[in-house]
């Protein structure tokens, strides 16, 4: 998706604004949030807005045990630690590249003490894994798009040509998620249309829908992205709209107090 033309949101380079909307190739491998700082030299995925938005927008309250499907460069990890005090975090990964970053920016992080990269293929360690009440990810997608030419970026963002599919994600989701706990939750973020592909798979797996936000640019136009939670158990359904570019071309008032405790205040 071509980036929305706008102004940047902050002075800071080392922090991701709106002008990097959905773009996974953002040249800057440094992004400094308010509590810790993403390094991605190395990750085949580079930080985008999408992993933003799940990490602030995912309930984790109360949560005891959260696990990052795909964690990357460890993002959505840490946002989950420094929300859920409490909490401890694992992030699974299978590229080891990524797994080296996301360990280092983990280390260097406040959350050090409760929070875990494993290195390993989600498919197979959900098998033994310890159960967790919270699952979040950020997973492969473009399921019928042209494959990038990167092998590791083919893993990472596509469920063809060696990476991880909608089956391969939901049966992972459901070895590792509690389903005896009525509070327990999946949260991820995908192409818009990629609904109906996934949808009726997680309704086949066991899961109901109970929170929805479409992601658009601006308003009237249609979303590319939408933010869903997954239940084990059926829950009232709730549904609204987040618009992240304001009129004057900054974020959106909704989108700047949704990140508020991640991103570095305007200078």
């Amino acid at each position: 998706m071509k980036p929305a033309a706008i102004k940047p949101a902050v002075s800071s380079a080392a922090t991701i604004g709106v002008a990097s909307l959905f773009n996974n190739h953002y040249l800057c491998p440094m992004f400094t949030f308010k509590q810790f700082i993403i390094e991605d030299a190395h990750c085949a995925m580079k930080v985008g807005t999408d992993g933003v938005l799940l990490g602030a927008w995912a309930d984790v309250a109360d949560c005891h045990h959260i696990t990052d499907i795909g964690c990357g460069s460890g993002l959505i990890a840490l946002m989950a630690a420094q929300r859920a005090p409490e909490a401890r975090v694992t992030g699974v990964e299978i590229d080891p590249e990524a797994v080296a970053d996301a360990r280092a920016n983990v280390a260097a992080s406040p959350f050090a003490s409760r929070t875990e990269i494993v290195l390993a293929d989600v498919c197979r360690y959900a098998a033994t894994a310890p159960k967790s009440d919270c699952l979040l990810s950020n997973p492969p997608y473009h399921e019928e798009d042209l494959l990038p030419p990167a092998a590791s970026r083919a893993t990472a963002r596509h469920t063809s040509g060696g990476g991880m599919g909608f089956k391969g994600l939901l049966r992972a989701a459901c070895q590792l998620l509690d389903f005896t706990d009525s509070h327990a939750s999946f949260s991820l973020i995908l192409p818009t249309q990629a609904l109906p592909r996934f949808l009726p798979l997680a309704a086949v797996h066991g899961f109901h829908e109970t929170r929805r936000t479409d992601v658009v640019t601006r308003p009237g136009k249609p979303p590319k992205r939408t933010l869903l939670e997954l239940r084990p158990h059926p829950a009232p359904m709730h549904r609204d709209v987040l618009v992240l570019v304001a009129a004057n071309g900054g974020r959106s008032e909704a989108y700047a107090h949704l990140c508020r405790d991640f991103y570095l205040d305007k200078s």
